[in-house]
């Protein structure tokens, strides 16, 4: 993060920047000779031998325009110029700090975290919205066992929309689509775990795009 009262710390970034991608322009050399004389950081050696190599790459007219503005040091420099300076660990560090690498992101949790909130996030069986949260699941498995051992037996049932009253066979058709849906999910999250693990899923956007079960209709037969 660049202070408001600093000036050059993006000269430095972009002047970097350009030196990465093998762009040698005039202003760079300009840029590389006045941090070399403000001592910036405390690594005008460095500068100096940076503009010096960007100078002398520099075509003919480029190049005397920067050397009439040099002193006799620094056009010794451009004259006795060898390879690419080597960036000091000092200043590697203090560039690195401006811009931290952001976390590396854990696939497997936002896999986990996408399949929990597509398990949860209900599902509409034939024009009714069942809740599909740990809560709903539980009552929904405490009720297909109360119809299995009552099969004459009405079922008050409340769904996303206020309650319902089932029949033993809707309640336990209602029971198996839930948990087909949360198995689905499951299964659907061990896939993308094993993509992960070859290195054909490797974004969080490829896990998104991947065909988890949808949350919207599902046909109920009774």
């Amino acid at each position: 993060m660049y202070r408001i009262d600093s000036m050059y710390e993006p000269m430095v970034e972009a002047l970097l920047a350009a030196r990465s991608e093998d762009k040698a322009d005039r202003w760079m050399a300009c840029v590389a000779f006045w941090l070399g004389r403000q001592q910036i950081y405390n690594v005008p050696d460095f500068w100096l031998a940076l503009a010096a190599k960007i100078t002398s790459g520099l075509d003919a007219a480029e190049k005397d325009a920067v050397l009439d503005q040099l002193n006799n040091k620094e056009a010794a420099l451009v004259a006795s110029v060898a390879d690419w300076p080597e960036m000091p660990a000092s200043l590697l560090a203090i560039v690195a700090s401006w811009s931290p690498e952001p976390d590396p992101v854990d696939l497997y949790a936002y896999a986990a975290s996408k399949r929990y909130a597509i398990e949860t996030g209900g599902v509409e069986l034939n024009g009714m919205r069942v809740m599909t949260d740990r809560a709903s699941q539980s009552l929904i498995t405490g009720a297909y066992n109360y119809v299995e051992a009552n099969p004459d037996v009405f079922v008050k049932f409340k769904t996303a929309a206020g309650f319902v009253e089932l029949t033993a066979a809707q309640m336990m058709a209602i029971a198996n689509a839930v948990g087909a849906h949360v198995q689905a999910s499951f299964a659907v999250e061990g896939e993308v775990n094993s993509l992960i693990i070859a290195g054909t899923i490797t974004t969080t956007t490829e896990i998104d795009a991947f065909a988890w079960p949808s949350n919207t209709v599902a046909v109920l037969k009774v």
